[in-house]
């Protein structure tokens, strides 16, 4: 019976060794299976920061193109607004230069106006006093040589 005893016991002692190793198994396929699931994560996360990455490159490259557009855009305008400034000037310096001429045109028509009205005063006169046209068209003459000078 001690036999049976020391068997039991024997037993026993290799069933809670069988149980501890059972037990250290089951704790490392758990540590290998969070470790697993830790990694896919870590995968997922690293997978995620380049995706990221990349579209921050993007971004990037689009906004540095975006800035370059929009200072050759700045500098069109520049351009742009400075010529219709040179436009403006040119615009006004001829208008002036037009009034100018007007101006001119206007005087030479009034000194015509009133060469021809004196012309048709003395005309008047002529007609009115046909005996003195001889010395009427000799005043005028001299009037019209005194102007011109």
């Amino acid at each position: 019976m001690s036999g049976d005893f020391a068997t039991a016991g024997a037993l026993g002692g290799i069933r809670g060794s069988l149980r501890r190793v059972a037990n250290e198994l089951e704790q490392q396929n758990h540590t290998a299976s969070a470790l697993a699931q830790q990694t896919r994560v870590a995968n997922h996360w690293q997978v995620t920061a380049f995706k990221l990455q990349n579209e921050r490159s993007e971004w990037k490259a689009l906004s540095r193109r975006t800035l370059e557009a929009l200072e050759k855009e700045e500098q069109v305008s520049a351009d742009l607004r400075q010529q219709l400034a040179q436009a403006r000037e040119a615009l006004r310096v001829e208008k002036d230069r037009g009034w100018e001429e007007l101006n001119e045109l206007n005087e030479r028509r009034n000194k015509l106006v009133r060469k021809s009205n004196r012309l048709i005063d003395c005309l008047t006169a002529i007609k009115a006093q046909p005996d003195n046209a001889l010395a009427l068209i000799a005043a005028l003459e001299a009037e019209l040589n005194g102007q011109k000078t």
